[in-house]
């Protein structure tokens, strides 16, 4: 057999192990994410603390028979598992999302407005979920003065607040964007714990 069919059969055997630990992976997280119950800030932590402590296990046998095969393979798989990690938290906020959505968006602008009378532009889901009455319901019970700005087709979920020509992006994508952003290395080290660079 010559070197190049036994890097290849080493790398169908990663594949392979790869896809079946990413799907026994993938069952373990909706087990997980159905009791999710916390403030979607801790919320995020938490899912991203218990999604990667139950995946270390298999991320790590995973790369250590990666690692015998060869630094290219142990790259994939890095970068796989992170990809996993973050799809999944991603949904868990879209599933706690529709679960108390009202409560949710009301937080979140109310954490990230500056001064609490910005224009506010929703995602074609959230116009049609939550509309011109949540923003009057959300004035009502904060004394606040949000304008409704209608619908804006820049984000596919989530907000835009607008003043002046200022705008903040409250998408999902850019909320999990910045979640990740300051977790990217501490998701690294309990993924990867252990496991040489």
């Amino acid at each position: 057999m010559s070197f190049e069919d036994i890097l290849n059969k080493i790398e169908q055997e990663a594949q392979r192990r790869q896809k079946a630990i990413l799907q026994n992976a993938r069952l373990e997280a909706e087990k997980i994410l159905e009791k999710a119950k916390i403030e979607i800030n801790q919320e995020s932590e938490r899912l991203i603390q218990q999604r990667t402590k139950e995946s270390q296990l298999l991320v790590q046998r995973m790369l250590a028979e990666a690692k015998l095969k060869g630094r290219g393979i142990i790259g994939k798989i890095k970068s796989d598992a992170f990809q996993k990690v973050r799809s999944e938290v991603a949904a868990a906020f879209s599933e706690k999302i529709s679960q108390s959505q009202k409560k949710w968006y009301t937080k979140i602008i109310l954490n990230h407005s500056t001064s609490k009378d910005e224009v506010i532009f929703m995602a074609p889901d959230e116009a049609n979920s939550l509309g011109e009455n949540f923003i009057k319901q959300l004035n009502q019970e904060n004394k606040t003065s949000f304008h409704y700005g209608g619908v804006t087709q820049e984000i596919e979920s989530g907000l835009l607040l607008k003043k002046g020509g200022m705008v903040l992006n409250l998408s999902l994508n850019s909320l999990l964007e910045d979640a990740f952003r300051q977790n990217e290395s501490q998701i690294a080290q309990m993924l990867f714990k252990g496991i040489e660079k």
